[in-house]
């Protein structure tokens, strides 16, 4: 009789061992499920933030472009961030900005004149050319090159001796027509036959011959064709014939005021007689701005593109992007 209570009691004491350990898997399960879902919470919360610090970043940048017209350089201190950022969007300068909001993160804003390359759709085959010898494009493919693009971006279905209309085996094997629209985005240049991503982008070689610099950041789809002289690049300047290093060297200190100090009150080029340009190509201001905007919380970013259109004293968006 006392072997069978023995035996009873070593069973319960089996059964409770094996509840505790299931009674255990699941808490522990139960624990590991609410971190994850903890985590994720914190992940989409941060993000959120991030995206709304984005937003914020747009919201600032148009009150900055309001006041562009009240920003005098004899006024404003050198460490007054929204000011300063609109005397430079009034000179036609690039701008940069970043805000803290405490217990939420950050935004950094960016505004430049979005005619900052040569536009694309506005290109005669002399200025195509001035653009391909900057880049180091091989000469044999520039006359392809300038025709298919012109095929793509004009009406009918006329071929030019180099050109592609839809009928080209090009087209047909990548299921899609010509636009015989203009050009909308730099990217959209890789649908055209005979451009690709080292004419766009460059390509690094061995032997420099062979180096192409690639014309994207030389390109607009952006403004009435003239490039804004304060924040044109070098590399767009040089690809005008008419320009030589000393004259660009007259116009990168010009950019610098009178104190010679980049990024200071007194940048920019007031006129463009100061340096002697060509008012046909060039201009100082635009009514055209783009905007970027980055919000970031934690280690999650969010990035808003727009570009903005002043009309009067109010900035109107034209084209948005966002978390690109």
């Amino acid at each position: 009789m006392s072997k069978f209570i023995i035996n009873k009691k070593g069973v319960a004491l089996l059964i409770s061992l094996w509840i505790l350990i299931i009674l255990s898997l699941v808490v522990g399960s139960l624990s590991i499920e609410m971190n994850i879902e903890g985590l994720l919470l914190s992940k989409k919360r941060k993000k959120f933030n991030a995206e709304m610090l984005a937003h914020s970043g747009i919201d600032y940048s148009r009150s900055i472009i309001e006041m562009k017209n009240k920003a005098n350089e004899l006024e404003i201190d050198n460490e007054d961030d929204f000011m300063k950022s609109a005397l430079y969007v009034k000179k036609g300068l690039k701008s940069f900005v970043s805000v803290t909001i405490t217990n939420m993160g950050t935004f950094e804003i960016k505004i430049e004149n979005a005619e900052t390359g040569r536009n694309i759709n506005k290109l005669d085959r002399f200025q195509w050319s001035e653009i391909f010898e900057m880049a180091n494009i091989d000469s044999s493919l520039w006359d392809e090159l300038i025709d298919c693009l012109y095929d793509w971006i004009d009406e009918g279905d006329f071929q030019r001796l180099n050109g592609a209309e839809s009928d080209d085996p090009y087209y047909k094997e990548r299921g899609y027509p010509v636009k015989n629209a203009p050009v909308d985005s730099i990217n959209e240049l890789l649908l055209i036959k005979n451009w690709n991503e080292d004419i766009l982008f460059g390509r690094n070689a061995d032997d420099p011959q062979d180096e192409i610099i690639g014309v994207a950041n030389l390109l607009t789809v952006w403004g009435d064709g003239k490039v804004n002289l304060n924040t044109a690049s070098t590399n767009l300047l040089l690809s005008y014939a008419e320009y030589e290093d000393w004259e660009l060297s007259s116009i990168m200190e010009s950019r610098m005021g009178l104190d010679g100090i980049e990024n200071t009150l007194d940048d920019g080029i007031k006129s463009i007689d100061e340096v002697n340009a060509d008012g046909s190509k060039f201009k100082l201001q635009s009514e055209l701005l783009k905007v970027t905007s980055t919000g970031q919380c934690g280690n999650d970013k969010y990035r808003i593109e727009c570009i903005m259109k002043i009309e009067g004293n109010k900035p109107k968006i034209v084209f948005w992007n966002e978390d690109i």
